[in-house]
């Protein structure tokens, strides 16, 4: 869909990820009443990448995360939705990185930096001038690891078949507008898991790896 304007692009896809997102059962019954907010936590992520084009922390997607309790496994899937709405409006290669880069940081902030035996799930740890640090702690991060485990083409960071949904959005943002070769990755792929799971039927191990692709170029 060829939209150049950054602004309107961000009131499409924000409109398009919420959509997503209310036909999902995991998010909606977390979300509840706070989906509104979670609207404008998603704007805001859009508009600091694709209008001021900039790298930032989320705080607003950030704290509707943390007051409605939302998991990992919940947060991978609004991230999916997010990144797979804004790949229909073409925005480029950059943008696409810095919205990954923006849920990336959210995440470690949400999950990653829990205090051992805290009961709360989502309490992160935050030290000294970091808040206001976001570069350096995206440049020091190791992002969460999605790879497959061989022979049985598993993820190793949520258990579930590869590519899983995160794994599928960091592919969007790190081959960036390169579908060729993206789908020439993911093909090698498919053969690799073809050999592994000879039970798997062909249509199914093509849908899975290849069928989630965005039909038009990103």
């Amino acid at each position: 869909m060829e939209i150049k304007n950054p602004t309107d692009i961000v009131r499409l896809a924000s409109a398009e990820a919420l959509r997503r997102i209310a036909g999902e059962t995991l998010l909606t019954g977390v979300l509840g009443t706070r989906r509104a907010a979670l609207g404008g936590g998603i704007r805001d992520v859009l508009r600091v990448a694709l209008v001021t084009q900039r790298l930032a922390a989320p705080s607003r997607l950030i704290a509707v995360c943390r007051a409605s309790g939302l998991g990992p496994d919940a947060f991978d899937l609004l991230g999916h939705h997010l990144l797979g709405a804004l790949v229909e409006y073409r925005p480029g290669p950059d943008a696409l990185v810095r919205v990954g880069g923006a849920l990336g940081l959210a995440r470690r902030e949400l999950f990653d930096s829990r205090e051992p035996g805290a009961g709360d799930p989502v309490r992160a740890r935050t030290h000294p001038g970091q808040r206001n640090s976001a570069s350096i702690r995206y440049r020091s991060a190791k992002p969460p690891d999605h790879l497959p485990s061989l022979p049985a083409w598993t993820c190793t960071g949520c258990g579930q078949e590869w590519p899983c949904a995160v794994k599928q959005s960091q592919l969007l943002a790190e081959f960036g507008g390169a579908r060729e070769a993206l789908a020439v990755y993911l093909g090698s792929c498919l053969l690799a898991a073809a050999r592994d799971l000879p039970g798997l039927p062909l249509a199914k191990a093509r849908n899975r790896f290849l069928g989630w692709l965005p039909r038009r170029p990103f």
